[in-house]
């Protein structure tokens, strides 16, 4: 691997480090509200309402907070602990957002971790695994595949990162 590829890597990253935990979860409350709208409304992710959902992508140092609300997904107040927490790497999130691989064969591959609430996790995990194909369109899917294939080639950690600490649900 050149010295280009890690500051091409840690380019690429860094200002996701520098922004707000608001503005990320401000960010994903959108892009989720967008791919899960007509789940969102046939009412299917009513488990989670109210109910706090953090991400970490534990490589890169951020946390994301949602909430589901009346209006979808949105950033959560700080002040409340998270009900359940997803962790894991980015490459991790990337191969889940471009179903790549689902989220069953990276909890037993203990690649992507559950704490909190066992019940809601499950359930979250569950509804996952049942999505069908995101709602993007062709050449925003293609572009997220490309670049989850591309982060995994130079920019994932080989092995460095211990999956076994959490308590995966299975």
């Amino acid at each position: 691997m050149s010295l280009i590829t890690p500051r091409l890597c840690n380019a690429l990253t860094r200002p996701l480090r520098w922004l707000p935990e608001r503005v990320h979860a401000g960010g994903l409350s959108l892009i989720l509200n967008h791919l899960l709208a007509h789940a969102l409304a046939q009412g299917d992710l009513e488990f989670l309402r109210d109910k706090v959902v953090a991400i970490e992508v534990a490589d890169l140092g951020i946390r994301y907070r949602l909430q589901l609300g009346e209006d979808g997904f949105r950033a959560a107040p700080g002040s409340r602990g998270a009900d359940v927490r997803f962790s894991g790497d980015a490459h991790t999130f990337l191969q889940l957002a471009s179903q790549q691989e689902d989220a069953d064969s990276l909890f037993f591959q203990r690649l992507l971790r559950i704490e909190g609430d066992t019940a809601t996790g499950l359930h979250l995990k569950n509804f996952l695994d049942s999505l069908e194909e995101l709602s993007l369109p062709r050449p925003a899917r293609e572009a997220l595949e490309r670049f989850t294939d591309l982060y995994a080639r130079h920019c994932a950690q080989s092995g460095a990162s211990d999956h076994s600490s959490g308590h995966p649900i299975h």
